[in-house]
């Protein structure tokens, strides 16, 4: 992955002068960084790149933050900024999410897809939701037996 820090730099003056090859560059190279003076405070980047970096900016601080939280409570987190949810969740659900959360955050950081990690967020939000609802945890508990269903007839599903 480019950095900014990588970038070529031009000044200001010779900007003005070839603003199409900057920009050209800009879009080409990821970045060029704008000298004023002895000022170099500003880049010109690729709008998606900035948006994509902001994101990984964003998980990664939601990370360290819970990370700070689990560290400082001795995994007894009790209440979570991050994640209010997290409470809900027995010691078990509490374990797999840690396993799920690093493995997902690890792969999305790869891969730069991170609707896989909102994904895992929501489902462990619901999962943690449903275990404060008495009722629901009764109907999962009480399923019923096989005997109790009606098979149904797939139409087509030989063809599948």
């Amino acid at each position: 992955m480019k950095t900014v820090f990588s970038d070529e730099v031009v000044q200001v003056t010779e900007l003005k002068r070839n603003q199409r090859y900057w920009l050209d560059r800009a879009r080409k190279t990821g970045g060029v960084t704008i000298v004023q003076g002895k000022l170099a405070d500003l880049v010109l980047a690729p709008r998606q790149a900035v948006a994509e970096n902001a994101q990984v900016v964003h998980y990664a601080k939601m990370m360290s933050q819970f990370f700070l939280e689990t560290v400082k409570s001795d995994r007894e987190l009790k209440n979570s900024v991050v994640f209010p949810w997290f409470k809900d969740l027995d010691e078990e659900d509490r374990q797999e999410f840690y396993r799920e959360l690093v493995e997902t955050f690890a792969e999305c950081m790869a891969t730069g897809r991170w609707d896989v990690f909102d994904e895992l967020l929501e489902d462990w939000q619901a999962t943690a939701e449903a275990g404060r609802n008495q009722e629901l945890l009764e109907a999962w508990r009480t399923r019923g037996r096989a005997e109790d269903y009606i098979p149904l007839e797939v139409v087509g599903a030989d063809k599948v």
